[in-house]
């Protein structure tokens, strides 16, 4: 009698009872999907590594960088035209060795353009910026074009905050005119990566 009376009985309503519990965990989980519309603003910092990669131009085509690995950081403020696209400003620095320990500074200003990918609970910008590059080494300071593509993944902490890493490719071209000192033939490009971990605030 008791196991007629359970499966008929007492098994339904546990079953209803589980399907209410689990129906409603959603809610109580507060799962927040970030959704951006025009005006959305977003404030970065990213701290990481800076490698040379290798030098292109020039009578010796490939060579090494001859600089030491480094450090690079930057904070990046960025406006959502769509809930896709964000445009905005970055201004970041780096800093290596050259072999006899002259430092290399680097400080790039940049307008950056970002498509965004959306996997809950993850984000994947795709990332283009066009700027300017300062280069100083020791005494001698020189203003260069500045190209830097990349890409990085954030992880939602909050509505306000998501914390990730970005990787990115540093392409600096120093051109020399046919008028200038060093020459056209000490036209080179500098080719680095930057691997840092990034903070993000919503606002």
């Amino acid at each position: 009698m008791r196991h007629i009376y359970f499966r008929r009985v007492l098994g339904p309503v546990l079953i209803l009872l589980a399907s209410t519990a689990f129906a409603q965990a959603p809610e109580d989980e507060d799962i927040f999907v970030p959704t951006y519309s025009l005006g959305d603003q977003t404030l970065a910092i990213n701290l990481g590594l800076f490698a040379p990669l290798f030098i292109t131009g020039g009578p010796d085509g490939i060579t090494g960088p001859n600089l030491t690995p480094g450090a690079a950081g930057s904070i990046a403020w960025g406006s959502h035209l769509t809930n896709e696209i964000k445009l905005g400003v970055e201004v970041g620095g780096s800093f290596s060795f050259t072999p006899n320990r002259r430092p290399l500074f680097l400080v790039p200003i940049t307008f950056e353009s970002s498509y965004l990918f959306q996997a809950f609970p993850f984000e994947f910008p795709v990332k283009l910026g066009l700027g300017m590059s300062f280069a100083r080494l020791e005494e001698d300071l020189k203003l260069d074009p500045f190209i830097r593509p990349g890409a990085a993944m954030y992880w939602n902490y909050s509505s306000q905050w998501a914390f990730g890493a970005n990787l990115r490719y540093w392409i600096i071209p120093q051109i020399y005119s046919q008028g200038s000192v060093a020459g056209p033939d000490e036209s080179r490009i500098g080719n680095f990566l930057e691997l840092s971990l990034s903070a993000l605030y919503r606002f």
